[in-house]
């Protein structure tokens, strides 16, 4: 194979790597992504804002429970000493019982003020959980549609990524120049890796990074003997002319 044909199959496997590069940039942007982790945490702020709903729906219902028992319990004695004033006596037992029932009376209109404002608070919670609910609801929505969007673009990106490794090792074969394949990963894996290691050299400009060469740098690269492959000043790209 000549040269320029195993530089032609490089740009080919450049092609490849770079896409395999962007994929992987892509899927550690997914992975990372800020909107996604401030909707999770909105999520979480929604499921604990509504556990504590839940808890205050509960905690009114039981003092609604508590008041009504408790006026219930009052009653109850109203009743039985009205029995037993109606039951008869001494005029003292009479007065005794009277001022039991009398009492009672007062601590029944307490409790029944007590049972209405425990009626007004369980009312009061049970309004705001109904009014909170729809909005808790929906980012509990927004942050399962952001990660199943995630999770979607990210499988897309595997597949893609598994379909370009599975190409790699026929375009490295193609280039038929394992010294030529060594250098250009050299060039491709430096500085963190991701780089244009082979490009073409157009109008006096090098693809891989931009550079315009001028007049004396072009001729130069225009005529490196043969066997030798032109490289960029700037980044050091292999060059195809």
């Amino acid at each position: 194979m000549t040269e320029q044909h195993a530089l032609t199959a490089l740009l080919d496997l450049q092609a490849v790597d770079s896409e395999l590069h962007g994929i992987m940039v892509k899927a550690k942007s997914l992975q990372e992504s800020e909107h996604v982790k401030s909707l999770l945490a909105r999520r979480a702020q929604a499921i604990e804002a509504a556990k504590q709903l839940d808890a205050q729906g509960k905690e009114a219902a039981s003092g609604v429970d508590t008041a009504e028992a408790k006026v219930r319990d009052i009653q109850a004695k109203i009743d039985r000493d009205t029995e037993r004033l109606n039951h008869g006596g001494t005029a003292k037992d009479l007065m005794g019982i009277q001022h039991e029932i009398d009492t009672l009376t007062k601590q029944r209109g307490e409790a029944e003020d007590a049972q209405y404002q425990a009626m007004e608070h369980a009312e009061a919670v049970a309004a705001d959980r109904e009014q909170k609910l729809p909005l808790l609801r929906a980012a509990d929505a927004q942050a399962k549609e952001a990660v199943a969007q995630r999770d979607q673009d990210l499988a897309a990106l595997k597949e893609r990524h598994q379909e370009l490794t599975a190409q790699r090792p026929g375009l490295v074969s193609a280039v038929n120049d394992e010294a030529l394949v060594k250098r250009y990963d050299s060039l491709r894996n430096a500085r963190g890796g991701g780089r244009i290691a082979v490009a073409k050299f157009e109008r006096d400009t090098c693809g891989a990074c931009g550079t315009h060469m001028s007049p004396g740098d072009a001729e130069t690269i225009a005529n490196t003997p043969a066997g030798s492959i032109p490289t960029c000043i700037e980044c050091s790209a292999l060059l195809v002319r």
